[in-house]
């Protein structure tokens, strides 16, 4: 296919989920610092077309398996559920890899340098006597329980439950939100058991449809995380992240999507109406 003819073609959820696992390759390896890759991330989300989603990640180095992924998958058929189906999602963004493949293998080929982690300093020993102290696990953002919590201390914090668009992460949460008496601009946030700015303000279109997040079901979110696997043909896949954003069609109903990912890095994707009404489903592909 034309490189310029597929990067005019318009972008697809799984397209800007399968961008965001190169983004979050990236991070992982340091290619990108903190800043950079939620901005890249933001981008992603909102992406049009391929085009846009390959400049993105045009300078990554893109691991191999990622590559073979991309190459090897092909559009499978589509399983429609009940409750009406909207458009195809397919998994391989190719257009963007063999963009990203060409201008990486293009260059020499830089020597590898092996990174040693720096040992964990070891826990302060206990005295005599003393009760060993309570160790309290963070909670898993893309688990009930995360979301929950995320929900609660959301609306201490704003006042409502209203957002622009929210991923959950496995580490943290990542959301854009008007900022107050001010429609026009825009604030991206992190959470990560508390709330921090991640850059500052960007502009925002007077007519951004928000999501209600008090509209959120999350037992039934929770449902749909259970059987999720099984729906896309990956019995042992986990949640790799969970996106609320207002859905582009008519009725501005929020919408929202489960990628599943297993270790071989195969992808499906389930998508929910805000009460978990399931309203499509992309069955696993890649390698």
């Amino acid at each position: 296919m034309p490189q310029r003819a597929s990067a005019r073609k318009r972008a697809r959820d799984i397209d800007r989920a399968q961008t965001c696992t190169l983004l979050d390759a990236g991070y992982g390896e340091g290619q990108l610092d903190p800043t950079e890759y939620q901005a890249r991330t933001t981008q992603a989300m909102k992406a049009k077309t391929l085009g846009e989603l390959g400049s993105l990640v045009a300078d990554l180095q893109v691991p191999e398996h990622l590559v073979e992924a991309a190459r090897e998958s092909s559009p499978a058929p589509r399983r429609r559920v009940p409750g009406g189906a909207v458009a195809a999602v397919a998994v391989a963004v190719v257009a963007i890899f063999g963009t990203v493949v060409y201008t990486n293998r293009g260059d020499a080929a830089a020597p590898e340098t092996a990174v040693v982690a720096d040992r964990a300093p070891a826990p302060a020993p206990v005295a005599p006597g003393e009760p060993a102290p309570i160790v309290i696990e963070p909670l898993d953002p893309r688990s009930p329980e995360g979301i929950r919590d995320f929900l609660r201390q959301y609306e201490q914090k704003f006042g409502d439950l209203r957002v622009d668009d929210v991923i959950f992460y496995p580490t943290y949460v990542f959301f854009a939100r008007m900022l107050p008496d001010q429609p026009y601009r825009a604030q991206d946030w992190s959470f990560r058991g508390g709330f921090s700015p991640s850059r500052a303000p960007e502009s925002r279109s007077l007519d951004t449809v928000t999501v209600d997040l008090a509209a959120l079901d999350v037992d039934r979110l929770a449902e749909v995380i259970a059987t999720g696997p099984g729906r896309v043909g990956m019995p042992a896949a986990e949640v790799e992240h969970i996106f609320v954003r207002p859905d582009s069609g008519e009725g501005g109903e929020g919408l929202v999507s489960v990628l599943f990912e297993d270790q071989e890095k195969r992808t499906g994707m389930v998508d929910t109406r805000m009460d978990g009404t399931i309203i499509d489903v992309s069955p696993a592909q890649g390698r």
